[in-house]
């Protein structure tokens, strides 16, 4: 490339291993009797039950970058 300049290779990952990151919960819970333990998300209950997970966050991902400097 020439004294002045150079050539840089770049990649970057994120959620390598492919896990689920489950993200928010449905906390519409209506009149229940107070809990007696603390309440989590059911990765087993649908979207539209309470406490069931909504969203989660994306998939494995890869980006390649090319940096020229001169």
């Amino acid at each position: 490339m020439g004294e002045k300049s150079t050539l840089q290779f770049m990649v970057e990952g994120f959620n390598l291993f492919n896990r689920t990151n489950l993200g928010s919960v449905n906390n519409v819970l209506g009149v229940i009797a107070p809990p007696t333990q603390p309440l989590h998300g059911d990765r087993t209950l649908s979207p539209s039950q309470p406490l069931g997970f909504t969203s989660a966050f994306p998939k494995r991902e890869l980006q390649f970058g090319v940096r020229l400097a001169f």
